[in-house]
């Protein structure tokens, strides 16, 4: 097997474990995290480009960090972390993207989820599995997606 295709597989692996744990018991664990850091920086290093891992990284965590505090711990700092390791995998047009699309994503469950009763307004809604989910997403097709949201405005 390839190296590219072990990276993946740690990558859906990982993504997958936080989505688990972060639906079970509201925790996204730094252990996760850490694996997903050393294979994102491998990943850029042989496939991507190492200052776009940077800048995605940094972009992410800033957004992030805003949220985090102007949410006063409505948003998990775990979610922050993993919006940082992301930022490496993804670059800094798709990590910007994966973000979108968690806030979509989160947005539509998260209203479904109060309007149908299922959850309460005083309930904890984990934000962890639409940025596993995003992340999938946006290193999969993320490339084309922004190359078809380009090409609708110009």
């Amino acid at each position: 097997m390839m190296l590219y295709e072990v990276l993946l597989i740690v990558f859906a692996l990982c993504l997958s474990i936080h989505t688990y744990t972060d639906l079970k018991e509201q925790l996204l664990y730094d252990e996760v995290s850490t694996l997903l850091m050393v294979t994102g920086v491998i990943y850029a290093y042989y496939f991507s480009n190492m200052w776009d891992a940077v800048q995605g990284a940094m972009a992410s965590v800033v957004i992030m960090l805003v949220i985090y505090w102007i949410s006063r711990g409505g948003m998990g700092f775990g979610d922050v972390k993993l919006a940082f390791v992301l930022g490496v995998w993804l670059g800094l047009e798709q990590s910007l993207l994966c973000l979108l699309l968690a806030f979509i994503f989160g947005g539509v469950v998260g209203v479904s989820l109060l309007l149908t009763g299922i959850k309460s307004r005083k309930d904890a809604i984990p934000f962890g599995p639409y940025l596993c989910v995003s992340g999938w997403v946006s290193l999969l097709c993320g490339k084309e997606l922004l190359a078809l949201y380009w090409s609708l405005w110009f």
